[in-house]
């Protein structure tokens, strides 16, 4: 019997290739674009194991998706197959991957390999670790805190120190000591604070794989 595999991911030529790749490698595979889709597939197609983007643009995520079917169906295991260098770039408090899981780099799709021998290393619940991109991550921005990571994310979507301050419920002299702080810590050089934002959000967009806006 077939290995079944369900991806879910958003962007349709991803997805196509994801789809066409493990399917010319023998297993049986099923695709969503999103959550809710995913839920609807699964409940007939029963997959082994689920390929997961993390951003799947509006509603729950691919995190939010793993985390709710590890609790209905245990045994399922996850590769998260994304462009984020870690979770923490998505923003959230509960950025946690689900124990036994895979993470890679859609730059690894450029050798079909890898992904498939991170499907077999969590289906046999073995060497999962070994594709961890997220553990082993070396950005520039890996050795800044959570929160650090966050307020870059903040000024990377054009918030303002005002607007940042009142997200996270704390005033604007904090906000502004703790993007100092931030920006010194992801050893940016700066001349002034305005430009400072404009390369600490260049720097955040270049580590999480966005394109930079002109």
């Amino acid at each position: 019997m077939k290995t079944r595999i369900l991806v879910v991911e958003d962007e349709a030529f991803i997805r196509l290739l994801v789809a066409e790749t493990l399917t010319s490698q023998g297993f049986e595979v099923q695709v969503a674009s999103s959550a809710v889709e995913a839920r609807g597939v699964i409940a007939d197609f029963e997959p082994a194991v689920a390929v997961l983007d993390i951003e799947l643009g509006q509603g729950p995520t691919g995190l939010d998706l793993a985390n709710a079917l590890r609790q209905t169906k245990p045994d399922i295991a996850f590769v998260f197959l994304t462009n984020l260098p870690e979770p923490r770039f998505l923003g959230r408090g509960d950025s946690k991957i689900p124990e036994g899981s895979a993470y890679l780099r859609k730059s690894n799709l450029r050798d079909p390999e890898v992904l498939t021998k991170a499907i077999a290393a969590v289906i046999g619940k073995t060497d999962s670790q070994k594709f961890r991109d997220d553990v082993r991550s070396s950005h520039p921005l890996s050795r800044i805190s959570k929160s650090q990571l966050e307020i870059l994310r903040l000024v990377a979507l054009g918030r303002s120190n005002q607007e940042i301050a009142a997200i996270r419920g704390t005033t604007l002299r904090a906000v502004e000591g703790l993007l100092k702080r931030t920006i010194a810590s992801a050893g940016i050089e700066i001349s002034d604070m305005a430009h400072g934002r404009v390369l600490a959000a260049r720097e955040f967009m270049k580590a999480a794989g966005l394109p930079e806006q002109h």
